[in-house]
């Protein structure tokens, strides 16, 4: 018992000591740190680049509307990555954001056609030059009669992924601005 509270004592007595040399313990040395000045400097370099990374890089958007269900649903929270085609053009089945009539309105949605090609629907089935595609990405096609169209140079065709209620829409590349990289139902 006697040794038991020596102990403490000790304990007590080096925690006083370190408390009157100016060094920290317990829970605010975890968050903290040593050297505050250091800590402080990290935490405001971490919300400059995160409020960066989210302004300008990838932007968080909410989904509104059932035109893109099964793939994306109504009020999840999505990315569009502003930086996906830098290096590359957009490719058929790429989920992308644009902006139709310079509005502040993000639209998503699916490239079904690519520039210079002929695009058409029978009976909800896409027809690029002739052929078919396969659309795994569909619960159902819809009835969908569009005649054949050429989609004119840097112009794209995309539609939603609920073909029973969706708009087309031919954009131009120049109003694509990022790729949906991920999605969270």
């Amino acid at each position: 018992m006697q040794v038991e509270t020596q102990n403490k004592n000790v304990i007590c007595l080096q925690k006083k000591e370190a408390f009157r040399a100016g060094e920290k313990t317990g829970w605010p040395r975890f968050f903290i740190g040593r050297k505050p000045t250091f800590t402080l400097a990290r935490v405001c370099l971490l919300i400059i680049s995160s409020l960066l990374i989210f302004r300008f890089i990838l932007l968080p958007v909410r989904v509104t509307g059932n035109s893109m269900e099964p793939t994306c649903y109504d009020g999840q929270i999505s990315v569009v990555n502003d930086l996906a085609y830098i290096w590359h053009t957009p490719k058929r089945g790429d989920i992308v954001g644009f902006r139709p009539d310079n509005s502040l309105q993000i639209i998503i949605k699916r490239i079904v056609g690519l520039p210079g090609e002929r695009i058409a629907f029978h009976s909800g089935v896409v027809y690029i030059n002739g052929k078919s595609i396969t659309e795994p990405y569909l619960d159902s096609q819809g009835a969908w009669e569009w005649p054949e169209e050429t989609l004119g140079k840097n112009v794209y065709f995309v539609i939603g992924d609920n073909r029973l209620i969706s708009q087309q829409f031919r954009i131009e590349g120049k109003r694509i601005f990022g790729k949906i990289i991920s999605w969270h139902p």
